[in-house]
């Protein structure tokens, strides 16, 4: 038994209507009907487009309020350092003045504490003629207790004068100590402080890179959106003049049954309608039109007189060409090896198309050739005659 060859048409017809193609002719023609699924198509872009610009203006936003809020960060760490510096100076100043008070005081100290102690030694280790003096001098008894008192008394305000001048100087020695521990504090803190400052700083460079790239990226999609606009004004406005030039245009008479010539002559090796998958799986599918098996090359013949709608590579189909006949039908003719005619352009019946072949999903050379109502397949074979 001779080889069948099949082309998987369920799929290609799949494919060819997600390419937008549609081999038809209804009112208004196929040309207006993809000129209005691609306006469709460009609108469904500008609008994600749209979408996208929007997100991405808030992206910006949200980056410029990220970079404001740490340059306000950055000024506050700033303010403080400057009110750190000033303290810091402050102690400073603090610091050598109780330094030198302290130094004062302790000299002061020492040198009292030296007449306390040569005082002391001279009166109880070695009596100095003026003290003996002071002594032999009393008229009485009570004179003599009265200038040992008095003596006692000298040597008692010595003691009090040291001792004074000694908690003055552990006074200034405490403050001293404290002034050191705040300064060693606030030095700890304005380190702390610059690194904090620092950190805010690279983030500062990061966010304003964020900022110029999201800018950039703005920018980006904006352009997008109004290349798209313009696009979309042209498309628009090419829809519009085919609409008028199609309602000036006659409407051509819909074939009758039995109009149609065969486009090639050859067997029909898988009928219209529903068939099992050529490709294997067991499973059954749907054939939108009829296969002619003829050999490569064999001219392919317009079925009826009509106009071009489509004319080239479709997924599935391979090489393809539709012809919109008026009234609402169109035929179409796949799988061809060559094309020969251009969209737009108005064929005759029996007016060569192309050659067939064996492109797009196929099992084998031939033809498949389809008849379609307002865009829905029919069966071919009550349109074919001689």
């Amino acid at each position: 038994m001779a080889a069948v060859r099949f082309c998987r048409i369920g799929l290609c017809a799949v494919l060819l209507l997600f390419t937008g193609y549609s081999a038809v002719s209804a009112s208004p023609p196929e040309s207006i009907r993809q000129k209005q699924s691609d306006l469709h198509a460009l609108h469904e872009r500008l609008r994600q487009k749209r979408q996208q610009l929007g997100f991405e203006k808030l992206r910006e936003s949200d980056f410029k309020r990220q970079l404001s809020e740490t340059s306000d960060s950055i000024a506050m760490v700033q303010e403080h350092l400057g009110v750190l510096q000033q303290r810091i100076a402050g102690l400073r100043r603090d610091r050598a003045h109780e330094q030198q008070r302290y130094a004062l005081a302790s000299a002061a100290f020492e040198r009292q504490r030296n007449v306390y102690s040569k005082r002391l030694v001279e009166m109880y280790e070695h009596p100095a003629q003026d003290y003996w003096s002071v002594l032999v001098g009393a008229t009485s008894f009570t004179d003599l207790a009265e200038r040992v008192e008095d003596l006692r008394l000298l040597v008692a305000e010595d003691r009090r004068d040291v001792n004074a001048r000694n908690l003055l100087v552990e006074r200034i020695e405490a403050i001293r100590i404290a002034l050191d521990g705040d300064f060693a504090r606030l030095q700890a803190e304005r380190r702390q402080e610059t690194q904090t400052h620092e950190q805010l700083a690279a983030l500062v460079e990061q966010r304003q890179d964020l900022v110029a790239m999201a800018g950039r990226q703005r920018q980006l999609v904006a352009d997008q959106v109004t290349n798209l606009e313009e696009i979309t004004a042209q498309e628009e406005a090419q829809l519009e003049a085919m609409i008028r030039q199609r309602e000036a245009e006659p409407e051509l008479p819909a074939p009758a049954t039995g109009a149609m010539m065969w486009p090639v002559s050859g067997p029909v090796t898988s009928p219209f309608g529903m068939r099992p998958n050529p490709f294997g799986g067991g499973n059954m599918e749907f054939h939108p039109g009829i296969d002619i098996g003829v050999p490569v090359g064999t001219p392919v013949l317009a079925a009826a007189p009509g106009k071009i709608i489509i004319a080239g590579w479709v997924s599935g189909y391979g090489n393809y060409v539709a012809i919109d006949h008026g009234g609402g039908i169109s035929t179409g003719y796949g799988h061809l090896s060559q094309i020969f005619v251009a969209v737009g352009q108005d064929v005759q019946r029996g007016q060569a198309l192309g050659a067939s072949g064996n492109t797009g999903r196929s099992t084998g050379p031939h033809l498949i050739f389809e008849v379609r109502r307002d865009g829905t397949p029919i069966d071919p074979n009550p349109f074919l005659g001689g």
